[in-house]
This record gives structure tokens, sequence and C-alpha cells, in this order.
């Protein structure tokens, strides 16, 4: 006959399930983290490679600035993976704010697409104000929407802007093919709005027009706080 669970017992189911489900959400933020942090910069270093190998007949002398480029973003990557391992902020927002941090990846994006892509930045100076998580979870929505831009998009153009009112208003839009990605709901689009959610806020990402060809644009609303100094592990 099947023994009576006991109180002992129910707490240790209690306890095993909590586990398991801190286990799970550790599992879900490395998976995210990965992904947000790393994905971008192979994606970059791949796309890069392939322009190396177009041009070391044409312009062999084009073809050896880029693999020192690619030796230098090789080098950020590593740094970016150790930081991914520590559960760190990314590296762009070291010892810089959100608008330099944008700035930057915009032409770090531009070079990963060997110049075809052009991305400018509009940044309210607000911004620099907004707490340090809310600036992080930003940055990491923007980097996905770029990477997929590069990846997905063929664009020519793409506009990041940042608006603080009550709250951050991140938008990218882009001018290429629409539906930029959308046909699959992967990790990237999931991370954008997980990462949003968390801040008890929003992502939306869709196409700008009806018509296919009229591009992408993703919209997030981060609640903020501003003149809060936060230490990111």
């Amino acid at each position: 006959m099947p023994r009576a669970l006991t109180v002992a017992d129910h707490q240790h189911v209690t306890d095993c399930e909590s586990g398991a489900c801190e286990h799970y959400r550790e599992m879900v933020r490395l998976r995210r983290n990965l992904h947000d942090g790393l994905g971008p910069g192979l994606a970059g270093i791949m796309m890069r490679a392939d322009i190396v190998g177009q041009l070391m007949t044409a312009n062999q002398g084009a073809a050896e600035e880029m693999l020192r480029e690619l030796r230098r973003e090789a080098a950020v990557f590593m740094t970016e993976f150790r930081r991914v391992l520590a559960d760190q902020s990314p590296a762009e927002l070291d010892g810089h704010q959100l608008a330099d941090a944008l700035r930057a990846l915009g032409r770090r994006m531009s070079r990963a697409t060997g110049g075809t892509l052009t991305v400018a930045t509009d940044v309210d100076p607000a911004a620099a104000a907004v707490d340090r998580t809310t600036q992080v979870a930003a940055f990491w929505i923007a980097k996905e929407a770029l990477t997929n831009v590069v990846k997905h998009a063929k664009a020519r153009t793409c506009a990041i802007r940042v608006r603080v009112d009550a709250g951050l208003r991140l938008s990218i839009v882009d001018d290429g093919v629409g539906g930029a990605g959308l046909g699959r709901r992967g990790v990237g689009l999931a991370s954008m709005g997980s990462r949003a959610a968390e801040l008890g806020g929003w992502c939306e990402v869709g196409d700008i027009g009806p018509d296919n060809g009229s591009g992408v644009s993703v919209t997030a609303y981060l609640p903020a706080h501003r003149g809060v100094e936060e230490t990111l592990l």
C-alpha cells in the first residue's frame, strides 16, 4: 500500500519545484544573453569574412584592412563572451551613456554590411539620466533589432530614435523588404519582448505599411527612473 505523503514530503516537493524553476530561469537568462550578446558579433564576423573573400582578388589592400577590422572585432567578441558568462552589462555601455553606445553600434553594424547600410541615431539627451537597467535593456533591444536588419532586411537606411517622457521610448525603423525576420518567432524577437516585459514595458515589431517592401518598425516602451545609478554585476 502506498505511503501517505507527510508534511516533510510536501516540503521536499516544493523545494524541488522551486529549484527547478530557478534553474529554468537561469537557463533562459543564459540563452538570451548568449543570443543577444554573442549572436550579432558572430553574424558580423561571418558577413565580413564573406566580403573579404570577394575582395581578395579584386582589391587586396581593402581585403587586408577588413582583416585587421575582423581581428579587432574578434577581440571585442571575446570580451563580450566573458561578460556574458559573468552576467555583466554590454561592453559598449562601459563608461558610456546610451547615446554613445547606440552610435557605436550603428557604425559597427554598418561596417558589417560593407557600408551598404547607413544607420542614423537620434537620442534624447534626457536618456543620460535614465537608470542603468533601463539603458541596458534598451541597448539589447536595439542591438537585436539592428542585427535583424543586417541579416534579413536588405535595407539601405535604418533610424534609431530614443525619446524620454514618463519612460524611455525606443524605435528602430528600416527601409528594407518588410517582414524582416518575422516569419519565424525565434529567440531574437522573444528576447526583445521579454527584456521589455521584465521592466513592466512592451515591445512591438511589425511592417510599417500594408505593402511588402515598406520596411519594419521595432517600437519599445520601458518604464524608467531618473537620477538612479545602479551597479550591474
